[in-house]
């Protein structure tokens, strides 16, 4: 005679080891919160974020490129915040949508991200970071370059300055 209640038993047995009852009176773990950067720290973290970029410069574009074989312009960005422990979204659209600080030109500090947008696009298309003097570092759709803000092009477009706070 075959039994018809060994496969409910043996469930009922197993949802009983992990039931909420039981896991509650586990001891709770505790969670870490990381502290905001002073603003000294983080100053030191901007500056090696642009000496990082720059140290890249010349490394070759590659569509989709998030490494040191091949970078796109958002996979470069990225790639250098994350080097620096600090987290960047994966595409262009997406960083310049974080709540980062916007900031002026004027304000601008190395390791601070540079957005180009086009007169009529709706979304920034291009993004590097800002090593100082007018001067950032991009993928362009060769490798990896020094970029001058005073150049014609980019007067002619609309750039939007996020710095991490």
């Amino acid at each position: 005679m075959k039994s018809y209640y060994a496969l409910p038993l043996t469930a009922l047995l197993l949802t009983a080891t992990v039931s909420p009852v039981a896991t509650s009176a586990a001891t709770p773990t505790k969670v870490e919160t990381k502290k905001p950067l002073s603003e000294k720290a983080l100053a030191k973290k901007k500056t090696a974020i642009a000496k990082l970029a720059t140290s890249l410069i010349g490394t070759p574009y590659k569509e989709g490129g998030t490494t040191t074989k091949g970078f796109d312009a958002s996979g470069f960005t990225q790639y250098v915040y994350q080097k620096s422990g600090l987290t960047l979204e994966r595409t262009i659209a997406k960083q310049a949508a974080m709540p980062l600080k916007t900031v002026t030109h004027k304000k601008a500090m190395p390791g601070d991200l540079f957005f180009v947008q086009a007169k009529k696009a709706k979304a920034p298309n291009f993004v590097g970071i800002y090593t100082g003097k007018n001067k950032f570092v991009a993928v362009t759709t060769k490798k990896v370059e020094s970029q001058d803000l005073t150049w014609s092009y980019y007067t002619k477009q609309d750039i939007l300055i996020k710095s991490y706070q």
